[in-house]
């Protein structure tokens, strides 16, 4: 993992600020969903894009109770 360049403060609420450059660097637009990983020392952030619960496509995706399906596994499922 490389250094950003860029010191962040957390304010009273928890929050930080995504720099600009990053944002723009990353397509971090506002609204937009941020994933948080964590291993023992790092906090990593991740744009979040929905994928299946299958098999991890993120193309042409229907929604089933609440979570992302492909149409693929929609198809092989229907097969059961």
């Amino acid at each position: 993992m490389k250094p950003a360049g860029f010191l962040c403060k957390i304010d009273k609420l928890g929050r930080i600020v995504v720099p600009k450059p990053l944002r723009t660097k990353y397509d971090l637009n506002i609204d937009d969903t941020i994933e948080l990983f964590t291993d023992d020392e790092s906090i990593i952030l991740k744009k979040y894009k929905e994928s299946c619960i299958f098999c991890g496509s993120d193309e042409n995706l229907v929604s089933y109770e609440g979570k992302a399906v492909c149409k693929s596994c929609v198809a092989k499922l229907s097969k059961i």
